[in-house]
């Protein structure tokens, strides 16, 4: 009995610590072209955590000193922690960079590149910068269990009038592609999950 309350908690202390169910990245042509030309534009996102279990007060007061830590390294909009019929839910949004700056500090952030594999095509690719390993450091401090994952199951959502995009095990529509190309005008959504995504950053070519 004491072994499943404990596992319990600690799942539900490592709500942070793990994969986000989604998250989401707004990305547009004109910010995509801009940071291409050299200039920093932050980028909206929403990402989505949840689990079983409640919290109890000693747990709610973890996942506040947590959202403090967030504010230090993220530009965070609003966090949100939600009660579920299941549980609870965490739902974090802010904004971070969309950069072609290499050395780009910030915890996560977008960079925009030359393609080293497709020529005249520019790779954008979710990142972590050096932040990331003091925001870990600090929320394992809280609960060694609280290291953040690098990767997450990420959906761009892009809007173009005018862009031509390649994406490799990519999921659009409910369908699965091992590579997807066309001209862009309006808005679409690519979905990059499991499998490599865990390892690397989703990301898509674009000319």
């Amino acid at each position: 009995m004491f072994r499943n309350i404990f596992v319990l908690s600690m799942s539900c202390l490592a709500l942070l610590g793990c994969k986000a169910n989604v998250l989401e990245i707004d990305l547009s042509e004109k910010d995509l072209r801009s940071a291409a030309s050299g200039d920093t534009e932050m980028v909206s996102f929403e990402a989505k955590f949840s689990t079983f279990g409640e919290l109890d007060d000693a747990q709610k007061a973890q996942v506040s000193a947590l959202e403090t830590i967030l504010e230090k390294y993220i530009a965070v909009d609003d966090f949100e922690l939600a009660t579920t019929d299941m549980g609870f839910e965490v739902i974090i949004e802010g904004e971070i960079p969309l950069t072609s700056n290499p050395n780009e500090n910030s915890a996560y952030y977008l960079l925009v590149s030359p393609s080293t594999v497709m020529a005249d095509y520019k790779l954008v690719q979710f990142h972590t910068g050096g932040d990331f390993d003091k925001m870990a450091t600090e929320m394992q401090a809280i609960n060694f269990m609280l290291a953040p994952d690098a990767y997450h199951p990420t959906t761009f959502k892009l809007k173009a009038d005018a862009l031509n995009i390649i994406a490799t095990a990519v999921e659009k529509d409910g369908d699965s592609h091992l590579l997807w190309q066309r001209n862009i005008d309006g808005r679409e959504r690519f979905k990059f999950a499991g499998g490599v995504y865990d390892n690397i950053g989703a990301g898509l070519y674009f000319k």
